[in-house]
C-alpha cells in the first residue's frame, strides 16, 4: 500500500498558460491547506519541478510552447515523473480517447476535462493522495484462507446461477447488484455504462433503487468512475475518514463524496464499456483481499449479462470512434495544428 499523504505538506503546480486561471486554481488549494504554486509555461514547470519537487503538477494538453506528451517526456527524461516523484494531471478542453491514452501511455496520472472547476481539482488530488490498495497473491500452499476461499467459491456460484435465469436485464442487474452488496457489505453497488468522452454515465442498475435504469450522472463529480475508465484497472481506497486530515479536506468540499470503495472495470474487446462500483458505508474501515476479489469476479459476471442484453450494440458500433476526431497538439517542431 502506497503512503497517503496530506495536504499541509503536499506540494502542487499548476501549469496554465492563463495566469488568471493559473492562479486562481493555486490560491483555490492553498485555500485547503495545500502548498501551491502557478507557472505559465512548459519550460517553468520542468524547472520548478527540479528544483521545488512538487507531488502533483496540473499541465493544460493543449500549452502552446510545450505540449503534455512533450512536457511528458521532458519531465520523463529528467526522472522526474512517476510514483513518489512527479505525478501528472493532463487538463484540456479536448477529452478524445485518443489523447487521453496517448497522455497515459506517456506517463500521466489522470486527465480532467475543462472548464474545471477547481472543487474537481480539489478532488482529484484527494483520490489520488489515498492510498490504493494492492491485493497480494495467495500461495497454493496456505491453507489459511481456504476456508474463505471456499465461501467465496459458493458466492460466485449464486452469482452466476443468478446471471443465467431468464430475467429483464434491468431486473437482473438489480438482483446481482443486491447479492454483490451483501458480500462486501457495500451500502451501494451500481452497474454504470459510461461515455467518458461526454463526461457521462447511466445507471443500468444498483442495489438499493429498482427502477434506476438510465438515470444520467455527470462523470466530472465522480473522479473514482473517470480515473477507472482511464486506467482500465481496478481502483480499491480504504475509509478516507479514517485520516483526520483527509477528512477534514473532504468536507470543505461537497466535490468530495467517496469513502471506502472498490470500482471494477467492464470491458469488452479493447474498450471499457462502464464500471461496477461499489461503496461502503463509514463503518468499513478497511477492504480484506477477499472484497476486492470478489468485486473483480463479480464485474466479470455482471460484464456477461449486459453482453447478452444488447446493451453493447451502440457502444460496439461507436467504440472506434469514441469522442470523434483527435486532436493534435502542436510539438516543438510546429506540427499538427489545435485550438485550446
Amino acid at each position: 500500500m502506497s503512503e497517503r499523504l496530506h495536504p499541509n505538506t503536499t506540494r502542487v503546480l499548476i501549469t496554465d498558460d492563463s495566469p488568471l486561471v493559473a492562479e486562481k486554481l493555486a490560491e483555490f488549494l492553498r485555500g485547503h491547506g495545500f502548498q501551491a504554486k502557478f507557472v505559465t509555461s512548459g519550460t517553468e514547470a520542468v524547472k520548478v519541478s527540479k528544483d521545488w519537487k512538487p507531488h502533483f503538477i496540473s499541465y493544460d494538453f493543449l500549452m502552446p510552447e510545450m505540449n503534455g506528451p512533450t512536457f511528458l517526456k521532458n519531465m520523463r527524461q529528467e526522472n522526474l515523473l512517476g510514483e513518489g516523484k512527479c505525478r501528472v494531471f493532463m487538463m484540456s478542453a479536448h477529452n478524445s480517447a485518443q489523447n487521453v491514452r496517448e497522455c497515459l501511455r506517456h506517463g500521466a496520472t489522470d486527465y480532467l476535462v475543462k472548464p474545471l472547476k477547481p472543487e474537481d481539482l480539489l478532488g482529484r488530488l484527494v483520490l489520488h493522495m489515498q492510498p490504493k490498495r494492492e491485493v497480494k497473491q495467495v500461495a497454493a500452499s496456505d491453507q489459511s484462507t481456504s476456508a474463505m476461499a471456499l465461501k467465496y467459491l459458493h458466492l460466485t456460484e449464486l452469482l452466476l446461477r443468478e446471471s443465467l435465469k431468464p430475467q429483464a436485464t434491468a431486473a437482473a442487474l438489480h438482483n446481482l447488484m443486491g447479492m454483490i452488496a451483501l458480500t462486501v457489505g457495500a451500502v451501494r453497488v451500481s452497474t454504470i455504462q459510461c461515455d467518458l468522452d461526454a463526461q457521462k454515465g447511466t445507471v443500468r442498475g444498483a442495489n438499493d433503487k429498482r427502477d434506476i435504469d438510465g438515470f444520467s450522472i455527470d462523470l466530472q463529480k465522480y473522479p473514482e468512475v473517470a480515473f477507472v475508465l482511464q486506467s482500465e484497472k481496478i481502483l480499491a481506497l480504504d475509509n478516507l475518514k479514517g485520516d483526520p486530515t483527509m477528512a477534514a479536506v473532504a468536507a470543505l468540499s461537497k466535490s468530495i463524496s467517496f469513502n471506502a470503495m472498490i470500482v471494477v472495470p467492464i470491458r469488452f474487446g479493447q474498450e471499457t464499456w462502464g464500471v461496477v462500483s461499489a461503496r461502503l458505508p463509514d463503518t468499513k474501515t478497511a477492504l480484506s483481499d477477499f472484497d476486492i476479489r470478489f468485486m473483480q469476479l463479480a464485474g466479470h459476471v455482471v460484464g456477461q449479462v449486459i453482453a447478452r442484453s444488447g446493451l453493447t450494440a451502440a457502444f460496439q458500433s461507436v467504440s472506434g470512434a469514441v469522442g470523434g476526431p483527435e486532436v493534435k497538439p502542436k510539438d516543438s517542431a510546429g506540427s499538427g495544428s489545435s485550438a485550446a
